[in-house]
This record gives structure tokens, C-alpha cells and sequence, in this order.
């Protein structure tokens, strides 16, 4: 698999699946993490925002700042290209749920948000998977 993407269709579904340098070129993502009480999360937004992506904000506990509660609420949530993942790894097998039901085949996974059942889960659902630390591996635009 190329770091630029392949095109393949699942069940009719078109999708781009790519490994993580390839998902850090994309330009749609969704951040799925308890946004105001956990500051990395917000680090996370800010630094994919301020590298021009458009970011959605999305909090499975319901809890402001974040715009969305889940993936589902997203106004068209097809269009999002990569889930970058900041919760506990139970949360998480609902979001690969969420993403396969929507067709998002990314899921960046970050220190702490990953365990093996979840990993396995995306895989046999065809998602591709990283695990990586955007905050290492995007550096901050330069002024």
C-alpha cells in the first residue's frame, strides 16, 4: 500500500486506504476525544488546524467543547477522511463501528487510545491502521 493511497470498494462503498505518513496528508479529519478535560486532545485539533486540515470535533461523552457526540452527527460524516483516535480502547471499538458503517477506512491511533482487540477489530474490517503520535509526526507549521 502506497503512502499516497489505493482506491478500493467495499461493498460499493469507494474508500482510500493508506499507512500513517499517507493519513497525515489527508485533509478531513475527525478527532474523537474528550475535548476540554484532556489538553492533549485540543493539542492534537489545534496542530492539525493550524496545518490547514479541516478538523471535527467529536466527544462519545458528550461534554462541550466538542461540536459532535459521534461520528454519525457529523454533517456529511463520509467526507471525513481520517479518525484520529484519543479515547480508552473500549470507547474505541464503537468508533471503528461508527467508521465502517460510514465508510471511513482510516483510524490513527493515538499512545494510550490503542489495544490489540481494537487493532484486530479495524484490521478485519479492512481499516487502515496507525498507531503514532500526530504531535511527533506532523511538526508544527513554521512561522
Amino acid at each position: 500500500m502506497s503512502a499516497t493511497g489505493m482506491s478500493v470498494s467495499v461493498a460499493g462503498v469507494p474508500r482510500i486506504t493508506t499507512d500513517g505518513r499517507g493519513m497525515l496528508e489527508r485533509n478531513v479529519w475527525a478527532v474523537v476525544g474528550n475535548h476540554g478535560k484532556n489538553p492533549v486532545v485540543d493539542q492534537l485539533t489545534a496542530r492539525l488546524t493550524a496545518r490547514g486540515k479541516t478538523v471535527y470535533r467529536v466527544n462519545p461523552y458528550g461534554k462541550p467543547p466538542a461540536e459532535y457526540k459521534s461520528l454519525g452527527e457529523i454533517p456529511d460524516a463520509r467526507s471525513v477522511e481520517c479518525i484520529d483516535l484519543v479515547v480508552n480502547p473500549t470507547v474505541g471499538m464503537d468508533v471503528v463501528d461508527d467508521c465502517q458503517a460510514l465508510g471511513i477506512w482510516n483510524l490513527f491511533i493515538q499512545p494510550g487510545a490503542g489495544s490489540k482487540e481494537l487493532i484486530d477489530k479495524a484490521r478485519g474490517k479492512d481499516m487502515s491502521v496507525h498507531e503514532g503520535c500526530i504531535l511527533l509526526e506532523l511538526p508544527a507549521p513554521s512561522l
